[in-house]
């Protein structure tokens, strides 16, 4: 299946620049973004903050960065609404994040190089989400040269997203919430197209996610050497509850955003149908028979994931402590306390049990109204169909959709499916045409939602 994948990869159609074009002004931009190492931890996103705002600086553009105690820097732009009082509508942010996951092994291109390679450009957070980021920042400076706007923007760019968003989003949450004054909507990243050997299917616009619950478990024992009979060892104990944890049944259950993805994507997917198809028959027993490919079998389950395990740091040694942490993400209407609950009484006394990032249930972002339709119509148009999806991760547009501001997570770009494995993976890269056409749609995008309505035209 590797090789199948290799080949397929090579494969894909890619529109490279012609040797010794020039790169767009946007793509050298992203190059030069891709070269600043924010792997997080430990993030350095101030490099990239100040990168950020020398390119708006030299359009004339004010920013202002916001940085917590320990050095973790966000950053943001705003341009004012002109048009008289009367005739505005809501404040719209466009968000992305400076923080990418470590690089790991793997590459055949450097991480950190911002490479051209058969038409694509290669470094870690070129699609998740400096790509977006550059995208986004096109678009806020072609705001700024319009004659008049009807909306106010904000460009944020936020640190930390990729360990949850506490020294980021929720930093500035917290800490500054005179930022979000009057805001509609968050456009930001999320979004799940479709696009298969060079044929988009459909735009996946991101309007509700699962929601994180990060614990940490630890178990303690009698320590010593490893040579001794020690059954009751914290390292044991760990292994025992969380082997408790891991044979717990999965309860399957249909949520009403499952279903209204379902159902609203079955007519531009035919996986998609057949589960649609099986709805009831999940509702009422429980139990899938259609089959459901992976990534989708998550929307109808609270998962979890035993992702770190910590003991001794030697061999012989039996660690008087041990630690889990284990990565959970409950469907939208999930009852957290009543979760936890079963989880300790699954797991057992004599353990401690920390969370380090949740979030409250909040209601799907609407898929209707004006900024909505302005995304529909700069994304697909007449030409691909624009749908509401539920995705089993998170982004930071949690954070204004449980505050009651809507967030749509959106993807301008058509990429081949199996490219979007690089993303968190090896060889991450953003095709340049894709890239190029996504800037555009981006600008279409914001000028559909900030420019006066009689200046707006179908120019695309």
């Amino acid at each position: 299946m590797r090789l199948l994948s290799t080949l397929l990869v090579a494969l894909l159609p890619v529109a490279a620049p012609a040797a010794g074009q020039p790169l767009s002004p946007a793509a050298a931009a992203l190059t030069e973004y891709l070269r600043l190492d924010t792997t997080n931890p430990p993030g350095r996103e101030a490099a990239a903050a100040a990168f950020l705002a020398a390119r708006l600086a030299a359009a004339g553009i004010a920013s202002q960065r916001y940085v917590t105690a320990d050095g973790r820097t966000s950053f943001a732009a705003r341009l004012p609404a002109t048009v008289p009082p009367g005739e505005r509508g809501g404040g719209i942010v466009l968000l992305h994040h400076l923080d990418v996951v470590p690089a790991g092994e793997g590459w055949t291109m450097p991480p950190f190089g911002g490479e051209v390679r058969d038409g694509a450009l290669f470094g870690r957070g070129a699609i998740d989400s400096k790509g977006l980021g550059v995208a986004f920042l096109e678009a806020f400076l072609a705001a700024a040269r319009l004659p008049d706007r009807r909306r106010e923007l904000l460009y944020l760019a936020v640190a930390d997203e990729e360990t949850g968003g506490l020294a980021g989003t929720a930093f500035l949450w917290e800490r500054h919430p005179e930022l979000f004054a009057g805001v509609e909507a968050v456009l930001g990243e999320g979004g799940s197209n479709r696009v298969v050997l060079g044929r988009t299917f459909h735009f996946g616009v991101e309007v509700a996610q699962k929601r994180p619950l990060w614990l940490e478990v630890t178990a303690r024992g009698r320590p010593g050497h490893a040579s001794s009979v020690n059954p009751e060892s914290a390292a044991h104990r760990l292994i025992a509850g969380l082997a408790r944890l891991l044979e717990a049944p999965a309860v399957w259950r249909v949520t009403p955003v499952a279903r209204r993805f379902f159902e609203q994507l079955a007519p531009h997917d035919p996986q998609a149908a057949k589960v649609a198809a099986d709805l009831d028959r999940i509702a009422a027993t429980g139990e899938p028979t259609a089959a459901i490919v992976p990534g989708m079998g998550g929307l109808f389950l609270d998962t979890l994931q035993v992702t770190q395990l910590a003991a001794a740091d030697r061999i012989n040694v039996v660690a008087g402590e041990a630690r889990a942490s284990i990565d959970i993400r409950l469907l939208p209407d999930s009852d957290q306390e009543a979760y936890l609950a079963a989880l300790r009484e699954r797991l057992g006394g004599g353990f401690d049990i920390a969370v380090r990032l949740a979030a409250p249930p909040s209601p799907a972002s609407p898929d209707h109204g004006p900024v909505w339709k302005a995304i529909a119509a700069a994304l697909g148009g007449e030409r691909v169909p624009v749908v509401p999806v539920f995705i089993g991760g998170i982004t930071d547009g949690r954070y204004f959709r449980q505050r009651g501001i809507a967030a749509y997570g959106v993807s301008p770009f058509e990429i081949e499916n199996l490219l979007l494995r690089g993303v968190h993976g090896p060889d991450e890269r953003m095709p340049l045409a894709a890239f190029d056409a996504g800037v555009a749609r981006s600008i279409d995008l914001v000028r559909r939602l900030v420019a006066p309505a009689d200046e707006i035209t179908e120019s695309r």
